[in-house]
């Protein structure tokens, strides 16, 4: 049965929507999770980084956690193969296996910092804090303009590894994470949500501020792994700053975006949309969606339904199901209405 894990700025929500009392759960109350992966080869192991609170690991599909990559002794000094920050800002887990049959753990770090794991997040060892790559003197957070930070990490079929450094640079890796790639000239700068499809090896997708900024450059899009990018805007005039992202499993050309006219509208203020990709533009697709109250969203694709979505909103967790033309309520606290949405997972099982 799956399950369903939410992520908002006050915590973390469990939402089962077969169970009994059809209503979310707060599992990991007074941290602010930023990120949620699972593990391929086991579904109820999840991992869940925090904004300085480390990283948290479930064995159960989120029914108890345990911090990990954190295990020093107060009384001794850093423990060696500890994660030396606990501002982990982005979890997740290689799709395919290693030699011993496990798949990596990646954490992404404030400031900028990647690490693996290949314990489960027992311990990690630093792969690269990018100190070689001349772009990162330009790297900033505008709310804490001294640091800068890992905000998404995502993987290609070829040992690819794909890290958007939030502000400033998509970084590539064509050899497993050995050696890094600088930002390259016209890539996007701002990314917030970066994906690839198992059916489009040489696609990358990438929902950005740079649209905010720069006219035009909402959407981002690469069919050469990430060499040279085109930006395709066009219907997203009126709510130009993105920071949702989802891509139909079952289709590479089916994408769903979230939007909203400003940073403000975005994060403090409302409104904010879903759009969806028709030819080469977008056409707003929130009939049913509290659109002029909510923050912007956090979009995914069902796992296991092609064409069923899910937009987690501080109203809300709503649902579209195939052929549906609106978007229905599937559940919601009024808690969440002072929270931001952050993360979504959803976790297969049985």
């Amino acid at each position: 049965m799956p399950r369903f894990l939410l992520g908002l700025s006050g915590g973390l929500y469990s939402f089962d929507p077969a169970s009994p009392a059809n209503a979310p759960q707060s599992i990991l109350p007074g941290v602010q999770p930023l990120a949620l992966a699972t593990d391929p080869a086991t579904p109820r192991r999840v991992y869940c980084a925090t904004y300085n609170r480390g990283l948290w690991r479930s064995e159960d599909g989120g029914d108890t956690w345990q911090p990990v990559g954190t295990p020093q002794d107060y009384f001794r000094p850093l423990t060696k193969g500890a994660l030396p920050t606990l501002a982990t800002t982005f979890v997740a887990v290689a799709p395919h296996p290693d030699e011993q049959g496990r798949h990596a753990v990646w954490v992404g770090t404030e400031p900028s910092g990647l690490y693996q794991s290949s314990d489960y997040g027992e311990t990690f060892a630093l792969v690269t804090a990018f100190g070689n790559l001349a772009s990162r003197r330009t790297w900033s957070f505008p709310p804490r303009p001294g640091t800068h930070h890992v905000r998404w990490i995502a993987y290609g079929l070829d040992n690819e590894v794909y890290v958007a450094i939030k502000l400033g640079a998509l970084l590539r890796s064509f050899d497993g994470s050995r050696t890094f790639e600088d930002r390259r000239p016209g890539a996007p700068l701002d990314i917030h949500v970066l994906r690839t499809h198992p059916a489009a090896p040489s696609r990358l997708y990438a929902a950005t501020g740079d649209g905010f900024l720069h006219a035009g450059h909402a959407w981002a899009e690469s069919h050469d792994h990430g060499a040279t990018w085109q930006y395709a805007s066009r219907g997203l005039e009126a709510m130009p700053y993105l920071y949702g992202l989802a891509v139909n499993a079952g289709d590479p050309d089916d994408i769903r975006l979230a939007a909203a006219p400003s940073v403000r509208a975005a994060h403090e203020t409302g409104p904010s949309s879903i759009y969806r990709r028709v030819g080469n533009a977008w056409v707003e697709d929130a009939a049913g969606f509290p659109r002029a109250q909510s923050l912007i969203p956090v979009l995914a694709a069902d796992a296991r339904q092609a064409g069923r979505w899910y937009a987690l909103s501080n109203l809300g967790l709503f649902r579209q199901e195939p052929g549906a033309s609106a978007w229905e309520l599937a559940t919601t606290l009024p808690a969440w209405e002072t929270m931001h949405p952050t993360c979504f997972a959803q976790v297969v099982y049985g």
